[in-house]
């Protein structure tokens, strides 16, 4: 069995924590390093006898984490209610929910944080002749870009365990289009179009299990119960009077962020803003011999459900 030889697919439940039946259609995006990682509980028994040998243990509970790559681009057409990035719906799982826009000649799909109303996934890893399977999914996810390289959102799924079979490889259709570089990707922190070399946010969700004993597994589903998102980039240092790093850090103060538009192509860029970036820490960095603050920060509500958004257009 070959490792290359991998589709993930996933399907909104319809009834939480019921497994839905996976086609073909619900495959379609590009990941990179899928890993699919089982917990079944073991009980060790500690039971004494006149042996130092143990007893067999019992499975237990049983649960499961799927983890992917995937890279941030659009499908390359007008947005709709059919027509949206293919990562929308592991986007939704973690939390963020969907507005799309479909006034002609300026659709929009836009993904900002949910505290209600977040689905979650039965997802299926085809792994070359085997099918393993996660019910009641719900994730975290992490985005990050490099100067002229690709950006990349990073899942991880945590669910319940339903099963692995033998089973034929799907070969769904994949989003087509190249993914856009970050180039021409107009930054600024508080006004200021600083010069930085990468970013990376952090949605800092965290993931419970639901337990209960009515179930064959131990559990209902994976919920998302708290969320810290956190980041960090790093700007070249600059004087405090061009921008003021270490005062609106001792200060407390906010900053709105924006990055990009990524991508010049319509229907397949994106945008990030965040209105309140706050420092938590400054390291002190360098590239290619040139000073640099390595910007640490967290951040906050305007009105709730606002920390981020990030826009495909």
């Amino acid at each position: 069995m070959l490792t290359r030889r991998r589709v993930i697919a996933a399907k909104i439940e319809g009834t939480e924590g019921t497994a839905e039946t996976i086609t073909v259609t619900d495959g379609g995006i590009l990941v990179i390093n899928p890993a699919i990682d089982f917990d079944f509980g073991m009980n060790e028994r500690e039971a004494v006898v006149d042996s130092l040998s143990k007893l067999q243990p019992v499975p237990g509970k049983t649960s499961g984490n799927l983890s992917f790559r995937a890279e941030l681009k659009g499908p390359g057409a007008a947005y709709s209610s059919t027509v949206k990035p293919a990562l929308g719906k592991f986007l939704r799982a973690c939390g963020f929910a969907e507005t799309v826009v479909t006034t002609v000649g300026v659709e929009t799909v836009t993904y900002a944080p949910a505290s209600t109303g977040i689905p979650c996934l039965t997802m299926w890893s085809y792994e070359d002749g085997v099918i393993k399977k996660l019910k009641g999914c719900r994730g975290n996810v992490k985005f990050s870009g490099k100067n002229g390289e690709i950006c990349f959102a990073d899942f991880e799924f945590t669910g319940v365990y339903d099963g692995v079979v033998d089973g034929a490889i799907i070969s769904p259709t994949f989003e087509a289009t190249d993914p856009p570089v970050l180039l021409s990707s107009a930054f600024t922190i508080g006004a200021y179009a600083a010069n930085i070399n990468s970013f990376d946010l952090d949605m800092g969700n965290e993931i419970t299990l639901r337990e209960s004993i009515n179930t064959a597994t131990g559990y209902i589903s994976a919920l998302v119960t708290d969320r810290r998102p956190t980041g960090k980039f790093d700007p070249e240092m600059v004087t405090v009077a061009t921008y003021d790093f270490f005062g609106k850090w001792k200060a407390g103060t906010s900053a709105a962020m924006s990055l990009g538009s990524v991508g010049a192509t319509q229907y397949n860029r994106f945008k990030i803003t965040a209105p309140k970036v706050v420092t938590t820490k400054i390291s002190d960095e360098e590239r290619a011999k040139l000073m640099v603050a390595g910007l640490s920060f967290s951040l906050a509500m305007t009105t709730g459900d606002d920390e981020v958004s990030i826009l495909f257009d």
